[in-house]
């Protein structure tokens, strides 16, 4: 016990510790991946940026190439580059400011360039203008001067300074995301080690239990055993009993009915005398009855004596069908069964057949289900049958066409054959008793010994079965007769009886 108490929760702690473990490594494995997707969000927006302030520098490297281009050879195609160049660098500045507006350095550096770029377009526009004015000499003029050189210039260092911060980012966000790959592996190293540990000490835990498990179920075997052969030797024992309690029926009815003998012949002689002695007594039909006494005539004495008479004749009958019922049930708990194949539908219409004359007088119907086939002795089961036909039968209502309904149901484990009647009912209070011996329920006003359901149900345990009763909704009784296919099975490996196919 004490084992059992340790290991139950040994097992829900190792669970726990499993699911616990899964769960912090899925946790922090979520957490790192989209700290790391963070990380690659990051890096590509500074790789953007860089990459937008490079377009910036080429943008502008290509329009003062077509401004430069125009004013040394007075070709129009360079313009085309010029004014190509020249409209998308506005988009490009207004694209890298707002992809940088969260960082105050960088606003200030784009700002500043805006500011260059301004001041660049505007000269280069300016010597174009000129020399479309047919000022080519002044536009010439403006190139030759140091002010696009030093705007130039500003340029370079604004986009340099801004690329410096981003590559800067970049470097800080490689680190950051080569600490969360890091992270990450002994992570699922840990984990993968935590969950191996476990595995193994689940593996342990069992091997250990299959050993106990193993020396339980060959702890239990050996109880089993030890049980089966209590059983058999109670089994035995009861057997004997139960044998010897039937001989000693046998005897007592026996010797019961040798005095109920003699108590038969002497009323008989009894009787005989009784009409000898009224016969001397009594004068001759023309003279009146001689009073035997001041208070009472012959006649009543004579009448008192023939009542006398019947009243033991009455209870010898009795006692005597009583006795037969006492013997019957002894008989019947010796014989041997035999245990066969049965198909009930065949074996309900054989006892229809017998109670048919009975069932057209009371003016009822006998209907009768779909039955299985089974695996039982025939005899018992046909006398149990009979006798709830029988008592249905001579328990009907008055005034009420009687309907006898003989149906079975199958379940997984037994046979449940029932017979339901509209006839009088039993009392809930007698239910139980009307299957003790000499008990009957209700009004006396049938002939019986009340031994019928007692037979039946003691036969139904003979073939392991049991017989209960219900109320039937309708009105009347259903009883059930409840068979085990265990038993039936036990039968046909030779548990007990004789199985004849």
């Amino acid at each position: 016990m004490i084992r059992e108490a340790y290991r139950a929760p040994t097992q829900r702690v190792l669970v726990a510790i499993g699911f616990g473990v899964v769960f912090a490594m899925s946790a922090i494995s979520v957490w790192l991946i989209r700290d790391f997707q963070s990380i690659s969000d990051r890096v590509d927006h500074s790789q953007t940026i860089i990459n937008m302030v490079a377009t910036l520098r080429a943008d502008i490297r290509r329009v003062e190439s077509g401004q430069r281009g125009y004013l040394l050879t007075r070709n129009a195609n360079y313009l085309n580059d010029y004014n190509a160049a020249r409209q998308t660098i506005p988009a490009s500045l207004d694209g890298v400011a707002a992809a940088i507006s969260g960082d105050a350095q960088e606003s200030e550096n784009v700002a500043a360039l805006k500011k260059v770029f301004t001041s660049k377009l505007e000269e280069l526009s300016r010597t174009i203008e000129l020399d479309l004015g047919g000022q080519h000499q002044e536009a010439l003029a403006i190139v030759a001067t140091d002010l696009g050189l030093q705007l130039m210039n500003e340029i370079s260092d604004r986009i340099r300074a801004i690329t410096t911060l981003e590559r800067q980012h970049l470097d800080r966000l490689r680190r950051s995301a080569d600490h969360v790959g890091i992270a990450l592996f002994v992570v699922n190293l840990l984990g993968v080690a935590a969950i191996s540990l476990l595995a193994y000490a689940s593996f342990l835990l069992f091997s250990r239990n299959a050993r106990e498990l193993l020396a339980s179920r060959a702890a239990v075997e050996g109880l089993n055993a030890e049980l089966e052969h209590r059983v058999a030797e109670r089994t035995a024992d009861l057997e004997e009993a139960n044998s010897e309690i039937q001989r000693y029926a046998y005897v007592v009815t026996h010797d019961l009915r040798s005095p109920l003998v003699n108590i038969m012949g002497f009323t008989s002689e009894l009787e005989a005398l009784r009409d000898t002695v009224f016969r001397r007594l009594m004068p001759p039909e023309a003279e009146e009855p001689a009073p035997v006494s001041e208070d009472r005539p012959l006649t009543e004495l004579k009448g008192d004596f023939d009542e006398a008479i019947h009243f033991i004749k009455t209870s010898i009958a009795k006692m005597d069908g009583l006795i037969n019922a006492i013997l019957k049930l002894s008989r019947a708990g010796q014989r041997e069964l035999v245990i066969q194949r049965l198909d009930l539908d065949d074996l309900v219409e054989v006892i229809a057949a017998d109670f048919r004359h009975r069932i057209r007088e009371a003016g009822a119907e006998l209907e009768i289900g779909p039955m299985p086939q089974i695996r039982s002795d025939r005899m018992a089961v046909e006398q149990i049958l009979s006798n709830l036909i029988d008592n249905a039968l001579k328990y009907l209502r008055e005034g009420v066409p009687g309907r006898i309904v003989a149906s079975a149901q199958e379940t997984p484990t037994t046979y449940r054959i029932s017979v339901a009647d509209n006839g009088r009912g039993i009392d809930p209070r007698d239910r139980d008793r009307v299957f003790d011996l000499f008990r009957r329920a209700g009004k006396q006003d049938r002939p019986g010994e009340g031994i019928g359901l007692a037979h039946s149900r003691g036969l139904a345990r003979r073939i392991g079965g049991m017989l209960g009763v219900a109320e039937n909704p309708g009105g009347g009784s259903i009883f059930t007769l409840t068979l085990s296919k265990h038993w039936m099975a036990r039968q046909v490996k030779g548990a007990g009886g004789k199985l004849n196919e």
